[in-house]
């Protein structure tokens, strides 16, 4: 559905074997506005606390003005809730 809406296929890595993953264990896209500009494999570290970030994929084509940052406040609020307890 990803492709129909977005121009972007994306597959779920955490059941490909690890030699040929691309985006990582548990990548899921990012979007931003009305396109997927990355996906992220993220890890949460309980005992720091800590969203770790494993690795960031750019999409096709560079990205835009602004897209870092934009995912980086949301990456840093969705920290926040995560361990909010």
């Amino acid at each position: 559905r990803l492709g129909l809406l977005f121009g972007y296929d994306h597959v779920f890595e955490a059941y490909v074997p690890e030699a040929r993953r691309r985006f990582g264990y548990f990548a899921l896209p990012v979007l931003v506005g009305d396109r997927i500009a990355a996906a992220i494999d993220t890890k949460a570290d309980r005992s720091k606390r800590r969203l770790e970030i494993r690795q960031w994929t750019w999409t096709e084509g560079a990205p835009a003005a602004g897209d870092k940052a934009a995912i980086e406040a949301a990456l840093h609020r969705f920290e926040a809730f995560q361990f909010a307890s």
